[in-house]
């Protein structure tokens, strides 16, 4: 295997994801890893120590290991690979040379492969690893587990929470589109109510068709949910459309599965979809002629912004107190996106605590990693952004590869480094295409200690070359409610393999960016539709089921 090039990560990864477009043979995986902190599941132990930051995206596998020296000093490692089904071999790099704290602008250099390292993925947050000179060891998506009450906790829900739900049938098709809302009730249980989309050319609408109780399941974010009445009668029982439904939620993922009512036992549909969020009411506060209402917000998407501003009569209003929430993974300073080696973010913000994993240079030129949590709050009203201090500490004396377990010890902190993200609400409209200029979930500002605040920006791995190589893959259109699966090129249109449904790239439209229709004889359209593209798999009128390699989106069948 070559070796990975240029910065612990970005020129190779982008060539090698660029480089698979025409790589056949590849096994799709029907679930993909989710990116930000993974850990050693043997080594959580609440002490301080190594962890893996892994970005997975198409068949591009990017990983940043923190971990020790022999002399016990911090240092990381990196991995790119391509993914072959659910697992991966990579070398795992050192480099040197690059960026401190503070310091002027300096490129690092590749110093060695300590040898490769190989992991495999069970489902979207499980695994094993096995690094040079130690054994397989079973890792996991690191996950923040809180009690606390608040709107950005579901497990301890305030307000509502709104999930998106699409119901797959055997074929891998979308059967049913449902918007779920999830309330906990006083006696500490949970209601959901599922509203069933209906096709519109703007926008599909919702109705509500049934309510269930749901109750916690273990330790996690997951719930099973039963009619209140499970003593009703069999007559009034076949009425329910679902028996019973189970769905766990790990940040923006939502993976479960349904039993309808008159479906084989055991033959349950799996669901995916995502978190929108959860909004809830707070005070209320006049000023002059405009009472206003605090909505209390936790935004993956712009969907559940409440919005509204004063005006000339007495009437009522809104304003915002929101938790933004950012895609997690990979992140850099723009700036410094120059395609040579230099420092990289590991970015994972869970609920209102946010995670930052710097991977850069001591000013002896040697590898080195600082990380911290810290509060991830609301800016405050009407400020549209979220932000973090975050203290950057430094670690020593943990586990070196190959060597004997141990836990590091505390060493230093270098100051704290701020984190901001932000809606521009005011130049963005939700009736558009979403735009990366006005959101929030692929851009944002961080000030390093001892540094100005630059742009940040999450990494794509395989960003597309042009919209038809973007659009191959299985999708599902909200507006229409069609999945297509769409796998040829012709020009600038991308078609399903029998060639009746295109879509084509549009400019001239505000409220859309692609177009999908299928033709029929003598008639004209058979149905058309204008859809919004999702940045990054996320936003927008159509939901990615599976990329251009046949990879699922999602975390795919849990534990």
């Amino acid at each position: 295997m070559k070796k990975a090039l240029g910065i612990p990560f970005f020129q190779s990864i982008i060539l090698a994801g660029a480089a698979l477009i025409s790589s056949p043979g590849w096994a799709a995986r029907d679930f993909t890893p989710q990116a930000g902190t993974w850990v050693v599941s043997d080594e959580l132990d609440g002490k301080p120590g190594r962890g893996l930051a892994i970005d997975v995206q198409g068949n591009t596998f990017f990983m940043q290991v923190f971990g020790y020296e022999k002399n016990g000093d911090a240092t990381f490692y990196t991995a790119t690979g391509q993914m072959d089904g659910n697992s991966v071999t990579a070398p795992l790099m050192r480099y040197k040379g690059g960026r401190s704290f503070g310091s002027e602008a300096r490129d690092a250099v590749e110093d060695k492969s300590i040898g490769d390292v190989r992991v495999s993925f069970r489902n979207g947050v499980a695994g094993t690893v096995q690094f040079p000179g130690e054994p397989e060891m079973a890792i996991e998506r690191f996950v923040v587990r809180s009690d606390d009450a608040n709107v950005t906790n579901p497990r301890a829900q305030t307000g509502i929470r709104v999930l998106s739900m699409l119901v797959l049938d055997g074929q891998g098709d979308v059967s049913n589109q449902w918007k779920s809302e999830l309330t906990r009730m006083s006696d500490g249980r949970f209601r959901l109510t599922l509203m069933e989309a209906q096709a519109g050319y703007n926008t599909p609408y919702f109705t509500a068709f049934e309510e269930l109780n749901c109750e916690l399941q273990g330790q996690r974010a997951r719930w099973h949910c039963s009619h209140p009445n499970t003593a009703t009668p069999a007559n009034d029982a076949a009425s329910y459309r679902v028996a019973a439904l189970t769905f766990e939620l790990v940040g923006y993922d939502l993976v479960g599965s349904v039993q309808l009512q008159g479906a084989p036992a055991g033959k349950a549909q799996t669901i995916t979809g995502y978190n929108l969020g959860a909004h809830e009411v707070g005070g209320r506060r006049q000023e002059g002629n405009t009472t206003w209402t605090t909505s209390v917000e936790q935004n993956y998407q712009r969907g559940l912004f409440l919005r509204g501003g004063a005006c000339q009569v007495s009437c009522f209003s809104t304003e915002n107190v929101s938790t933004l929430m950012p895609i997690n993974g990979t992140w850099v300073v723009e700036d410094e996106l120059t395609g040579k080696p230099g420092r990289g973010l590991a970015l994972d913000i869970q609920g209102n605590t946010a995670i930052l994993q710097v991977y850069h240079y001591r000013d002896d030129l040697q590898p080195s990693f600082h990380m911290g949590s810290a509060a991830y709050l609301s800016k405050g009203v009407k400020s549209m952004a979220s932000v973090a201090s975050i203290p950057m500490d430094e670690y020593a004396g943990g586990r070196s590869v190959g060597g004997a377990k141990q836990s590091a010890q505390w060493r230093s902190q270098a100051g704290h480094a701020q984190l901001e993200f932000a809606y521009d609400i005011a130049n963005d409209r939700s009736d558009t295409p979403p735009n990366e200029a006005s959101l929030w979930w692929t851009v944002g500002q961080l000030q390093l200690p001892g540094e100005s605040p630059v742009r940040i920006r999450r990494l794509q791995l395989e960003k597309p070359a042009n919209f038809p190589e973007a659009m191959l893959g299985k999708w599902f259109l909200h507006r229409a409610q069609k999945t297509l699966e769409l796998t040829q090129v012709v020009g600038d249109v991308v078609t399903t393999a029998d060639g009746s449904v295109f879509c084509s790239l549009v400019s001239d439209r505000y409220d859309a960016d692609v177009s999908c229709g299928q033709l029929a004889p003598q008639i004209g359209w058979a149905w058309h539709q204008f859809l919004q593209m999702p940045i990054m798999n996320r936003g927008g009128t159509m939901t990615r089921l599976r990329d251009r390699h046949g990879n699922a989106m999602g975390l795919g069948g849990l534990d």
